[in-house]
């Protein structure tokens, strides 16, 4: 297994692993996003097929992520395929290990209350603290969900 950050041109893969409602405009916003250099997407490949994805903001309007302290990791996936076989821990602590070699020290994750397998993994890994709850929209669906942080001091 192979995780790195993809660039731009790789953004249509992305379509293996959700079934966006709009694909042309999540590649747009993601190219913009990526230009403005305020997240990446990280990306697990086994062999040349994308597995899972966890992309990280750098800076938010809000409490999510704060340049060069905090980053907000959203949008973490994993092929159902490979689901259930340790891939979205080992992807999650990669993320993680990499921001913290660039010097991030707090992580930010949002998830849904129903979501009982995101909340064990994010669980495991020391998000525990509810800072805050957030809704948001994304190509015509509504979320609500808890903002959890965990501190590496």
């Amino acid at each position: 297994m192979i995780i790195r950050p993809i660039t731009i041109s790789e953004l249509p893969i992305l379509t293996q692993l959700f079934d966006y409602n709009n694909p042309t405009e999540m590649i747009e916003q993601n190219e913009r996003d990526m230009n403005r250099g305020s997240i990446d997407i990280f990306v697990m490949f086994d062999n040349d097929r994308p597995i899972g994805e966890l992309h990280v903001a750098y800076e938010s309007d809000d409490d999510r992520a704060v340049k060069g302290k905090r980053a907000y990791l959203f949008a973490f996936r994993i092929h159902e395929d490979y689901q259930g076989r340790g891939y979205g821990k080992r992807l999650l602590q990669s993320v993680i290990d990499t921001l913290t070699e660039q010097g991030y020290y707090e992580f930010t994750v949002g998830v849904e209350d129903e979501n009982d397998r995101a909340r064990h993994i994010y669980d495991s890994f020391g998000f525990t603290e509810l800072i805050a709850r957030k809704y948001e929209e994304y190509q015509g669906n509504g979320y609500e969900y808890g903002l959890y942080l965990k501190r590496n001091v």
